[in-house]
């Protein structure tokens, strides 16, 4: 059995070169968990309409006018979304997307 000092410089040689972010994107979270909670409801509205409609995330975008790269994130329920983004998704999913996260 190595001692605590083999043990942390077995760690130390064998971790990644980046460290860990999971702090700070923690922090992140509880930063914003006032806006993140409607975000993530909105997420969850655009997500059963794209399944409802059998939209691809590409097709959605083309329709907003934003990358698929965008709407990738929007899914993931931590996009800041403007009003005007929000007026696009109603009207390219035909949904009143706002009604249904605040009903």
């Amino acid at each position: 059995m190595k001692n605590a000092e083999e043990q942390l410089a077995f760690l130390e040689e064998h971790s990644s070169p980046e460290p860990s972010k999971w702090r700070e994107k923690a922090e992140w979270r509880r930063a914003n968990r006032d806006w993140l909670r409607y975000s993530r409801k909105i997420a969850i509205v655009v997500a059963m309409s794209l399944e409802e409609l059998d939209m691809s995330q590409k097709q959605l975008a083309e329709l907003v006018g934003c990358s698929p790269q965008y709407v990738s994130r929007l899914l993931k329920g931590e996009e800041n979304l403007t009003l005007e983004t929000l007026c696009k998704l109603e009207r390219a999913l035909n949904v009143p997307v706002m009604r249904k996260v605040f009903a």
